[in-house]
């Protein structure tokens, strides 16, 4: 059959829209290559001039803030005769409405979904199998971006993400995660697996770092135990998205920094207990205090990030936030306001939340662009977007007054 052009769109909002390449369409184009596909990513963040192949088929991976720009590309920059395929949160969130603007929308994981429908055209909403052994998918290939044209930082190194797992056992009422098969059972790669890609990485591009884009790294002890024995060797750089609970359990961050771990980033995300409660995060504040502290005794970098404006959220629920910063002392921050992203139970059931007046124009939900900005896009019953925009930019100002830094000013751990 003919080729298929996999579309990223770009978001110039984004202080650095360039950072790396976009991992889950190098999955797909590698998976479809290996079944004789022809696959092509256009990675468009950060160009200037739009310009993409001619092609029977085009894919678009699709997300909320930027939809309307995925539109544009589709109508305006692609042989109008293609067949036009949708995936990704916004699709897999809202597969209805996405439907009416493409000729095929893929809901879930795309890589069996993809391959099946270009062999054999289907209905117009394809939900997409989750892979159970992710160590028969092969490595992405890099040779199909321009590698040396992303940003991405660790440790002062290029980096490349890695991705160990699919799938998040936690039910956290912000997170959209679960959209893209997370509802499924946790599924790992095998130590030796992912060992493999990052030797492979090491002998194409030698001295580069690694950053693991899993939901949460290391869920499981027995996995990161062989991990780290088998990247200790290698003398490996690398960063993790973890949680505070399991930097509260002795020697979890001690065997992060054994295997090469030199900066993690937690999701925090309030000092109040009655927020995280409400949140369903499944932690608490005694787990952030004591995640804290035993990550930076171990030598590590500590990211946090915060969200102001969950339903509940308060002036005295704000400054328990500041407080929780000051007992902590973590090195980087990130504060975002609430964003109620299609997929969520906040974006679908607001009521039971008490969000009302959301704005509909997806362009608003970023959680941060440009020199640090973003948007309320709701109020709450008993406080309106306004206010909720005053309790962030307390927060941000106890955080900078106290000479912490901002995440996105790192010039080490972009």
């Amino acid at each position: 059959m003919d080729g298929i052009i996999l579309i990223h769109t770009p978001a110039p909002e984004l202080q650095e829209d360039r950072l790396e390449p976009p991992l889950g369409l190098l999955y797909l184009a590698t998976y479809l290559r290996e079944h004789g596909i022809n696959a092509q990513v256009v990675d468009l963040s950060g160009q200037k001039r739009w310009e993409i192949p001619y092609s029977k088929y085009y894919g678009f991976s699709t997300y909320s803030a930027n939809y309307r720009r995925t539109l544009q590309i589709k109508e305006n920059y692609i042989n109008p005769n293609a067949i036009t395929i949708a995936g990704g949160p916004h699709a897999s969130a809202l597969p209805e409405e996405v439907a009416k603007e493409f000729d095929y929308v893929i809901v879930g994981e795309g890589e069996i979904a993809l391959l099946s429908l270009l062999q054999n055209p289907q209905e117009n909403i394809i939900i997409g199998n989750p892979i159970s052994n992710l160590n028969q998918l092969p490595y992405p290939d890099y040779s199909l971006v321009d590698v040396a044209s992303y940003k991405r930082k660790v440790a002062g190194k290029h980096s490349f993400s890695i991705l160990s797992t699919r799938g998040c056992p936690y039910e956290c009422l912000f997170c959209n995660s679960n959209i893209m098969g997370g509802h499924q059972r946790i599924r790992f790669r095998s130590p030796q697996n992912v060992i493999g890609e990052i030797e492979t990485l090491l002998n194409q591009y030698n001295d580069v770092a690694f950053r693991f884009q899993d939901d949460v790294f290391g869920l499981s002890k027995r996995w990161l135990v062989d991990f780290t024995n088998l990247a200790k060797p290698l003398n490996i750089t690398y960063r993790a998205f973890v949680r505070a609970n399991q930097c509260a359990v002795d020697g979890f961050t001690d065997l992060l920094y054994e295997g090469g771990c030199k900066h993690v980033s937690l999701g925090i995300e309030s000092g109040s207990e009655q927020i995280l409660q409400a949140m369903q995060k499944g932690q608490t504040v005694e787990d952030g205090i004591k995640g804290i502290a035993n990550a930076k005794q171990s030598g590590l970098i500590v990211r946090i990030y915060l969200i102001v404006g969950f339903p509940g959220e308060t002036w005295d629920t704000v400054k328990e936030t500041v407080d929780f910063v000051d007992k902590t002392r973590p090195d980087e921050f990130v504060v975002y306001p609430l964003i109620p992203y299609p997929g969520t139970p906040l974006y679908h059931s607001p009521q039971w939340y008490g969000l009302k007046n959301i704005n509909g124009d997806f362009t608003k939900y970023f959680q941060i662009y440009g020199d640090k900005k973003s948007h309320f896009v709701y109020d709450l019953e008993y406080a309106d977007r306004n206010e909720l925009q005053a309790m962030k930019d307390y927060v941000v100002n106890e955080l900078e007054k106290r000479k912490l830094s901002w995440a996105i000013d790192s010039k080490g751990y972009v």
